[in-house]
């Protein structure tokens, strides 16, 4: 691999999210969602060579998809708590995370993470809200959204430093935020706004961001979510129009919320077990 040129272009990411109990969490149906992926990515012709998996797996992963399979299958696809897929050419990494039902001590905010990145020349954006749909039938999210940045970042969003030897990241301090509140999705908040946003009934509860909605861009409904479409002046638009807002997690006023404080107060349960603190 040239390691000059692997960090020149853009990756395009599909995240959603679903706010879950631990008893959901250990409810959840990992083999229809892999199942799902694993097809998708074999539409894509895409070369898996490398999958992980945190819990009670082989350390070092596995380098084949059939080894993969058969290693969820003798454990019936189960205590999956983190999993990552990526390919020979770096042209897809996909995070999932569901550490809830990994906890000792039960709580009632977490949330599951499904964090797809691919190359912009791989998959366009229409693609991905397209694949975004047919994972809501397995996943059920609440929130979610669609965007574009550059390779020189990573799925974490923080910036990426390749040497010859070593590899290190930047860490991004809004979606330091974001990974710790996350759950709060549950409640109507919100991250961020995106030009492709996946958003849930209960988004449209807070009146604030309903009224941005109804001012700005364009809305494709559907049973248990919606997709917000803006153009790149009307995401600045929105996001000037809720720059004082609670609603969006990366704002300070976010901080003073009742939500924050709860969620704060169930980390400390689990702590030093904390996610993104």
């Amino acid at each position: 691999m040239n390691w000059f040129k692997k960090n020149i272009g853009n990756n395009r990411l599909l995240k959603l999210y679903k706010a879950v109990t631990q008893s959901e969490a250990e409810l959840y149906d990992t083999k229809g969602l892999i199942e799902l992926l694993l097809a998708e990515f074999d539409h894509l012709k895409l070369n898996l060579n490398s999958f992980y998996i945190t819990g009670p797996y082989p350390n070092d992963g596995w380098k084949t998809k059939k080894g993969f399979v058969n290693g969820l299958k003798k454990k019936e696809f189960k205590n999956v708590h983190h999993l990552m897929i990526s390919d020979s050419e770096d042209s897809m990494f996909f995070n999932f995370e569901n550490w809830s039902h990994n906890r000792t001590i039960e709580v009632e905010s977490d949330s599951i993470v499904f964090e797809l990145m691919f190359d912009e020349n791989l998959i366009t954006n229409q693609e991905l809200i397209s694949l975004g749909k047919r994972l809501n039938e397995v996943l059920s999210f609440e929130y979610g959204y669609v965007f574009t940045q550059s390779k020189r970042l990573s799925i974490s969003e923080g910036k990426i430093k390749n040497g010859f030897f070593s590899y290190s990241e930047k860490e991004n301090p809004e979606f330091r935020k974001w990974s710790r509140y996350e759950s709060a999705t549950k409640s109507g908040f919100i991250r961020n706004i995106y030009e492709l946003n996946f958003i849930s009934p209960k988004h449209f509860e807070n009146e604030e961001l309903s009224a941005v909605v109804k001012s700005l861009g364009q809305l494709e409904n559907h049973s248990s979510y919606s997709i917000w479409t803006l153009t790149k002046k009307e995401v600045e638009q929105a996001i000037n129009q809720l720059k004082t807002s609670s609603f969006l997690v990366k704002n300070e006023s976010f901080n003073e919320t009742e939500i924050c404080r709860q969620i704060d107060d169930e980390i400390k349960k689990y702590s030093p077990q904390q996610r993104g603190v």
